[in-house]
């Protein structure tokens, strides 16, 4: 789907201030677990939540009934939407076990392990949206994460089709056993905004 009124240097832009923002998160997160977090470069598109679940049910995992974890918190400002960190069970096992010791039998993530991954989501999440207000030089507001369990489809909305602005971006930890991603869900209704906030940003770049 095309990017709407997007231009390519705008795109482009989309994705250099995620990388920046992400990439301050994801230094401080590297610290708090002691091992380096890789990120891919941001992609951009023009999804919708039910495309988008049904990708990440099939990357993480050919059973339609995997289960995943997720942090996710509604985002304002000149732009609106929803962050999301997304781990499938297991990978959400080793990541917080670099912070606190995991029962190696355990399958899926208890109370505390959700509480601990809920903490990373908001290192990473409200960490990228503060880097991202310095950027467009205005308030992008995060309201207080919160973590989930469930397969894709009910975590992400797979009954909603409408369009909206889909970045993406794959964090891994260093030794590979932890693999998920950052997604940010912006509603089309606030493009304008949005493409105002580039803008700013490009010129401050």
């Amino acid at each position: 789907m095309p990017l709407l009124s997007l231009d390519p240097g705008e795109a482009d832009a989309i994705a250099e201030l995620f990388n920046i923002g992400m990439g301050q998160s994801a230094a401080a997160l590297g610290d708090m677990l002691g091992e380096e977090v890789h990120l891919s470069v941001p992609s951009l598109s023009v999804s919708s939540r039910s495309r988008i679940a049904h990708q990440i049910a099939r990357e993480f995992d050919a059973d339609s009934a995997a289960r995943v974890c997720a942090v996710q918190g509604d985002f304002s400002g000149p732009f609106t939407g929803q962050a999301m960190l997304i781990f499938p069970e297991r990978g959400t096992l080793a990541l917080v076990g670099r912070l606190m010791p995991v029962d190696p039998a355990a399958s899926a993530p208890g109370e505390v392990e959700l509480d601990a991954l809920t903490e990373i989501g908001n290192i990473i999440l409200n960490g990228c949206l503060a880097s991202l207000s310095n950027l467009v030089e205005s308030e992008v507001a995060g309201a207080l994460p919160c973590c989930s369990t469930g397969q894709p489809a009910e975590i992400i909305g797979a009954a909603d089709t409408d369009p909206i602005l889909f970045v993406r971006i794959d964090v891994a930890l260093a030794s590979g056993d932890a693999c998920g991603q950052v997604l940010f869900l912006l509603n089309i209704a606030s493009l304008d905004g949005f493409r105002e906030a580039i803008r700013k940003a490009l010129a401050n770049l």
